[in-house]
């Protein structure tokens, strides 16, 4: 076809499907959670906070594979980052967790940033822990003490008080502090109510208020009770047995329903993720008095969980009895259900608020292969920027990418690389992004390729520079080719700081972290260089809020820069703003 000279000028292309970006970071930029998040140890079922795993840099994970299934798994990485903004989700079943406005939890549309979800919404739990229990044996009048004191004991006198006006709960107490060699007077209560106050026998110390001093429950009161943590490592008779004397002593059954109340708010969500571990999901709602927070309330009212419950926590005196009612009247009615979209071992809980709390701490784990862990009984994720884009395909050049969010080639070799791009190009797909994850490691991929096929074990082992311009060229040639090709291009890199030296004195330059040589090859051919970092702003109350950024603009201190000139120098790190951005009419 002869050139031909334009008649008109080429219109804005605002098709991202054309651009090459090449966008860089320092590592799980935006997608964080609060230090008290709460995480269960696979193997014994203890519990630990995200901010104490960060700093021993130990522990394994629960992590959702293929399927939906819960396994264990131990992360390849443990995460401090900077203070940043932190929201409080809370869902229709009461769970709770805080997270930075990117950190991705999982939708039935597939994984979406915090930010991205409303009330209503419905977003990923555990509704099992399947043999979640530990090897923990603890003698069974302990266990039952301590349930029993937990849920109608007084802990703050010099001796524990025990108050219970069903015979048969109070002879069950009373048998177990004298199989553990404590002794008890009877009495009763201003309400009237018959009670126990346990002592040591004659001649010897209280054990049963040393046992709690122990386990740090002395002198606690009502609202500020809790579940020790040895409780969660035990085994699955001893929990149940547990479980079955706090129900016995603050639960009820109801006609369609199992409940439990305590002024303690922790010490119900404990026991919500304690019922998973027997497939029980349950529903947690505050509780107000005179308009005041009192407490909370956890009630059991789907069919199916509540014959769970029935059929593995015990109950004791009355309320086993009434148990036992509900259980025949629930095979001849409907129990009133609570709309909950369950698939297996995952529940997809309804959002009922979202809220803004402070700047703190944040933390986040990496998961190799599956890519997404538990916490506070949420699935949640650590999903990339690039993973927004239409129709993306990533080549994985390093292991973490998750099969359950991203279509991916592994990529390990550059031989691994040259035929996905044959794939690509011969255009029998429907993909419309390629992510290159990383770009730092698949040019070294071309180097190991480059030396092996010239049988040098390093680039300078090639007279006159050779080796650098073998790499080089195949680097280009193969980047140009992809470039060239009618598919969105991205580069993801990690970020690194480097000192320049000037006549004025020296300062730091935070870059792609790809070598020099690699770094202007990728610079020349890219229409983008996003660098994502965080900026720091005043709110309306003057309260310091900091955001992750992308910045798109050239500057000393790093590299940037946008040749459409369609982006403003400071954006959000948020995939919709971006194209809102850049599609957005001059």
């Amino acid at each position: 076809m002869p050139v031909q000279l334009p008649s008109e000028p080429t219109k804005p292309n605002t098709d991202l499907s054309s651009k090459s970006i090449l966008l860089y970071s320092v590592p799980k930029a935006g997608k964080c959670l609060g230090g008290g998040t709460i995480l269960y140890d696979p193997q014994t079922g203890c519990p630990r906070t995200l901010a104490d795993m960060i700093e021993r840099r130990d522990g394994d994970v629960h992590t959702m594979a293929p399927a939906g299934v819960i396994r264990r798994a131990t992360p390849a990485d443990y995460i401090r980052n900077p203070a940043d903004q932190l929201y409080r989700l809370t869902t229709q079943t009461g769970r709770v967790i805080e997270a930075t406005g990117n950190h991705p939890l999982l939708t039935r549309e597939g994984w979406k940033p915090l930010s991205d979800l409303e009330p209503n919404d419905r977003v990923a739990v555990v509704a099992e822990y399947p043999g979640l229990f530990g090897g923990c044996n603890t003698n069974r009048h302990w266990m039952k003490i301590l349930a029993y004191l937990i849920a109608d004991g007084s802990l703050g006198a010099s001796s524990p008080l025990f108050t219970k006006s069903d015979p048969v709960v109070m002879e069950d107490f009373q048998q177990a502090v004298e199989a553990v060699g404590a002794d008890f007077s009877e009495l009763t209560s201003s309400a009237g109510v018959p009670a126990a106050r346990i002592k040591g026998r004659r001649g010897d110390r209280n054990n049963v208020l040393g046992f709690l001093r122990k386990v740090g429950l002395d002198g606690v009161r009502s609202g500020e009770k809790f579940i020790p943590d040895f409780v969660f490592t035990a085994k699955r008779s001893r929990l149940a047995l547990f479980l079955g004397c706090l129900f016995t002593c603050d639960g009820s059954v109801e006609r369609h329903r199992v409940s439990y109340s305590s002024k303690s708010i922790r010490l119900v969500r404990q026991v919500q993720h304690l019922l998973l571990r027997f497939g029980i999901v349950s529903v947690i709602r505050d509780r107000y008095i005179d308009g005041k927070l009192y407490g909370a309330e956890l009630y059991v009212a789907a069919k199916a969980d509540i014959l769970r419950f029935i059929d593995n926590i015990p109950l004791v005196g009355e309320k086993a009895v009434r148990a036992e009612q509900l259980r025949r009247a629930l095979y001849n009615i409907r129990a009133a259900e609570t709309q909950l979209d369950r698939p297996g071992a995952v529940l997809f809980d309804r959002i009922r608020c979202i809220e803004p709390l402070g700047v703190e701490p944040v933390y986040d784990l990496e998961v190799a292969g599956t890519h997404n862990f538990v916490a506070n009984d949420f699935i949640v994720h650590n999903s990339t920027f690039a993973s927004r884009f239409p129709d993306a395909l990533f080549f994985e050049c390093e292991p973490g990418l998750s099969e359950l969010e991203v279509y991916k080639v592994p990529t390990y070799t550059w031989e691994d690389l040259l035929e996905a791009c044959r794939l690509v190009g011969a255009g029998k797909h429907e993909f419309q992004t390629i992510v290159i994850d990383t770009v730092d490691n698949a040019f070294k991929y071309c180097s190991e390729y480059v030396c092996k096929k010239h049988g040098v074990e390093y680039e300078g082992d090639l007279d006159h520079g050779k080796g650098w311009a073998f790499v080089k060229n195949e680097w280009h040639r193969v980047l140009t080719k992809l470039a060239s090709l009618p598919y969105g291009l991205i580069l993801i890199s990690h970020a690194t700081e480097k000192e320049v030296k000037t006549r004025t004195g020296p300062y730091t330059r935070v870059q792609p972290s790809l070598p020099d040589r690699a770094r202007h090859v990728v610079l020349g051919l890219v229409d983008m260089i996003l660098y994502c970092d965080t900026a720091q702003r005043k709110d309306e109350a003057g309260n310091v809020v900091v955001e992750r950024v992308i910045r798109t603009k050239p500057h000393p201190t790093y590299e940037a820069g946008d040749r459409t000139g369609r982006l403003p120098e400071v954006m959000p790190l948020d995939y919709g703003a971006f194209v809102e951005a850049f599609t957005r009419s001059e």
